[in-house]
Formats: C-alpha cells, structure tokens, sequence
C-alpha cells in the first residue's frame, strides 16, 4: 500500500483536537459528446478551490498518516515506491576515457520516434585527470512547502458544430476519449478568449492505484522549463541588471572553450535562444549518465564549434542553464530562488517548484511510466536531469500551468509585463520545421526558436508559440498564439505517442470551427 505522511505542524483546537488539510479525490471526469442539436451555453468559470478539514484526536501521533485502501496489483507491487526514489550517483569518466559529444532525446521536446542526429563527427581532445577534478556532490535544494490544494476541474461549455468556440469540447473529448483511456494519467488547460474554459485531470497518477489525477497532481515539466528560464532572464534585463549582449566569460570567467575567440563572443542570448554555435545536444549524454553539472561545463573546453555563436541553431541543454549560472551571478540568489520569486509567486502557482527534493514532497504528484509493450509500468525518478535545473527542472499541476499560460499570453501584466514577454516570444535564430520537431506538416512555416519558446506560423495564422518536454516516464506540450488569445498545455505521466501529434489537434481543431467547410451539394 502506498503512505502520504503530512506534516505535523497541525493546528490544535480549543477541546484540544487538531484540523489538518486533506486532499480530497475528485471523480473521473469523463465528458460525453455535445449534442449537435442544442448548445448549452456555460458562463466563463474561475478556477475555485476547496479546503476540506479532518479533526483528528489530541492523542493522535505527531505525524499523522494518510493511507491509501486499495491494494496495488502485483505487477506494481513490484515497483520502488516513488517516496524513496534513487538519489543522484556521481559518476566519472576514467582518464583513458574521451569525451564524446552525443545527442540524445532526453528532455528535449523531440517526439520520442524522433532520431537525434549528431552534428560534429570530430573528436574532442582527451582532458587528463589532473585537468579535471571531479566534484563531490552537488547538495540538493531545498525542499519547498508544496501545500495540500483541491482545485475543481472547468468544464468545458458546450456549443452546436459550427460554433467558434465548438473546439474547446471538442479537444477536451478527444483526449477523454481517445487519449486518456491508453495513458495512465493526462492533465489540460484549453483558454479560449484569454479565459480559461477547460481544466481536466484523467486516470491515475501511479498505475495500479485508485489515485486519481487532478487539477492539481504535480507533473515534470521537462524541457517545457526552458521557458520558465528565458522568462526569468528576461525579467532580469527588464530591471536592468544584465544586456542580453552580456557575454558568458564576462561574468563566469571559469568557463573555457575550446576556440576561446567564439567563446568569448558567447552571450546570454545566444544560449537561450539555442544559438550557442556548439554541435546539438552537445555533452546531453553525461546528463543521462549522472555526472555533475560542474564537471560537464569544465568539459565544453574540449568542444569544436561548428559555427560563430548566434549563427546557426542547435538544441541545447547543458549550454543552456549557463543561462541559470549568470542569473545567480547578477541576481544575487539561486536560479530557482529568482525564478520563483518572479513567476511562482506573482503568478499563485502554489504548487511549482524546482527540484527532486521538492518533487518528492508534493503530497498529490504523478509517477512516471514506462510501457513494457503490453502495459504502463511505474519507474523511479533520479536527480541527473534536475542538475540542469533552467533546462529541466521544473514540476508544476495544470492549474499552475494554467496561470502560467494566462502569463505568457499577456492576461497578467502586473505579473509579466508586454517588456518581459515579447523578446523571447519573438523570432531569434531561425531554424527549419524538423529542427522544431514538427516533421513535413505542409501547414508549417516560418519556423524558428525565440528564448525557451519555438515560434511557427500554422496555416493561414501567424506566430504560435510552444515548447514540449521529454523525460523518462513523462510528456509535455503547451502552445498558444497572443493574438487570437487560444492556447492549451498537455501534461501526462507516460512518454506517450499522443504528445507527438496533441498541439496540431488542438490548432487543426481551432481552424474547423472558425473556418467549417462547406457542405457538398447533393447531385
């Protein structure tokens, strides 16, 4: 049986009982299909949420233990229960070991069918061990207070086929329907309007349980944090205490490339706007192999470039949270710290966080899966991708995203302001449709990465932004267009084929009910 300890800080009464929070279950949620022939019209909802208080006796232990009664299959059973997962193993290259740069897939928002293909075919120099010291452990961060939440799901309004706002339904039954039933677990927003009009959790957060995904069940976001990152640093050239032009030696001297020329004309832009100028993917590998974070950075002094930084695209992770290290270093405060201080807080996204530590001590989150070819299998969740915190750190429920896409598109500026948003929703290094992971769509065009987004044009529209994420057992996707006020974010714990396909279901959608095609006439 899987246990939830909540905190004992419990308030005691005045009859000397003691009140603590609870999550309460909410039902499967499971739309049928709108009736063609009458629309029922809902009022645009706001997203409520509702304590509930279970009394408990002044005798009762100090740590109070929620169980779960139903009894896991025996196949999960088997399963190392994600309270005690595996903590990060420092590992290390012997000094006979070379260097490689490899591509991978990890955390990235490739679809999982995609091939990463590596770019440079030459052969860094082999560093000596005396060169390269290995660190002891990085120490883990601290463990955020994520309180106990119950946010009730939006559903949404329902219109005759033909009406503008039919496709909110319409998405949310396709992924009821045809989604939900082959995952173990997905979560949506749809915003329609700049409002939130659908807000959904499906199946099960562990596989083999009665827990129910919410709207408030923390998932990892994967590489969909690279947003989170370009919107902190640009907050912090909004106040004025860094020029996207500022160069990454300038302020971390201890970073050494190998064409020091290129590397010293390395700037904040150019690494979060994927422009570094190093080969793709560049030293991913040693991330999948739990090395730390220190030692990879100390390893880009072996890297060739294949072109001046800011001259040509290649998807990046470790080069990217540079872009963490320089926000530290002129902000005053960790990277996570500033980040929250300037989206978590501003936004209300109560359950978001940084970290394994406080992924971990979220009381409603969500396994990740892994599919064995017949069935989801819960696996473990190790730190090695939580080191690269601004590429990959970030976990968050969909009602934090929601806010968080409400952000993005404009709806909070005394939160995000228009000066914050608009230098990393814009166009900075163009890039090609299969670079952005969007295959031979002929609909695709204009296509290139801003700071932590991708931007495309999709048909007869223009300037959609989005970005997804990939890590082992979880998929995540989230687009949205400013001007025509639409967008979603897709969350599930499982690396399912679905998020492959889910933003141009959701935008092909859209298209129908603003666009319907004429009916043939009958000869």
């Amino acid at each position: 049986m899987c246990a939830l300890l909540v905190s004992s800080a419990v308030p005691a009464l005045a009859n000397g009982e003691k009140r603590v929070t609870v999550p309460i279950a909410l039902p499967f949620q499971q739309q049928a299909s709108a009736s063609s022939a009458t629309a029922v019209i809902a009022p645009a909802q706001t997203l409520q949420t509702t304590p509930f208080t279970q009394t408990l006796a002044a005798s009762s232990a100090a740590r109070v233990e929620v169980t779960n009664q139903v009894q896991m299959s025996a196949a999960a059973q088997v399963i190392p229960q994600l309270s005690t997962p595996a903590l990060a193993v420092a590992s290390s290259l012997s000094a006979s070991q070379v260097p490689v740069v490899v591509a991978s897939q990890a955390t990235s928002s490739a679809p999982a069918a995609v091939a990463a293909k590596p770019v440079s075919t030459s052969r860094p120099t082999k560093p000596t061990a005396s060169e390269l010291p290995l660190e002891p452990e990085e120490p883990l961060q601290p463990v955020e207070d994520i309180p106990l939440i119950t946010t009730a799901p939006v559903d949404a309004p329902r219109y005759p086929a033909g009406h503008a706002e039919a496709f909110v339904a319409e998405f949310e039954d396709y992924v009821a329907k045809k989604v939900a039933p082959f995952v173990p677990g997905v979560a949506i927003v749809v915003v329609s309007g700049g409002q939130v009009k659908s807000l959904q959790g499906y199946g099960v957060r562990r596989a083999g349980t009665r827990e129910k995904v919410t709207p408030d069940t923390v998932f990892r976001l994967a590489s969909l944090s690279k947003s989170f990152a370009a919107t902190a640093a640009s907050a912090l050239v909004n106040e004025g205490k860094i020029s996207w032009d500022t160069t990454v030696t300038s302020l971390l001297p201890d970073v050494a490339f190998k064409n020091a020329r290129y590397g010293k004309q390395l700037t904040f832009r150019n690494i979060l706007s994927q422009a570094s100028g190093l080969p793709r993917h560049t030293y991913t590998h040693f991330i999948d192999e739990n090395m730390g974070y220190a030692e990879i950075v100390r390893r880009l002094r072996y890297v060739n470039f294949v072109c001046p930084p800011g001259k040509c695209y290649a998807y990046q992770n470790v080069s990217f949270s540079l872009a963490g290290e320089m926000i530290k270093k002129n902000s005053g405060i960790s990277f996570e710290k500033y980040a929250a201080q300037k989206i978590f807080t501003p936004l209300g996204m109560r359950s978001a966080s940084y970290g394994l530590a406080s992924y971990n001590a979220s009381p409603n989150r969500a396994a990740p899966h892994i599919n064995n070819g017949s069935r989801w299998i819960p696996t473990a969740v190790t730190a090695n991708w939580y080191r690269v915190a601004p590429a990959a750190g970030v976990n968050a429920s969909i009602t934090d995203m929601s806010k968080f896409l409400l952000g993005q598109m404009g709806k909070r500026p005394e939160a995000l302001s228009l000066e914050v948003l608009n230098p990393i929703q814009s166009r900075v290094t163009k890039n090609t449709p299969a670079q952005n992971y969007y295959g031979v769509r002929k609909a695709v065009g204009n296509t290139a990465y801003g700071m932590g987004w991708r931007v495309f044009d999709y048909g007869r529209y223009k300037n959609f932004i989005h970005h997804g994420g990939h890590v082992k057992g979880f998929r995540t996707e989230m687009v949205f267009n400013r001007d025509l006020q639409i967008g979603m974010v897709f969350l599930t714990n499982s690396e399912s084929r679905f998020a492959k396909d889910i933003i141009f279901k959701f935008l092909d959608m859209y298209e129908r009910s603003h666009h319907p095609q004429p009916r043939a006439k009958k000869k």
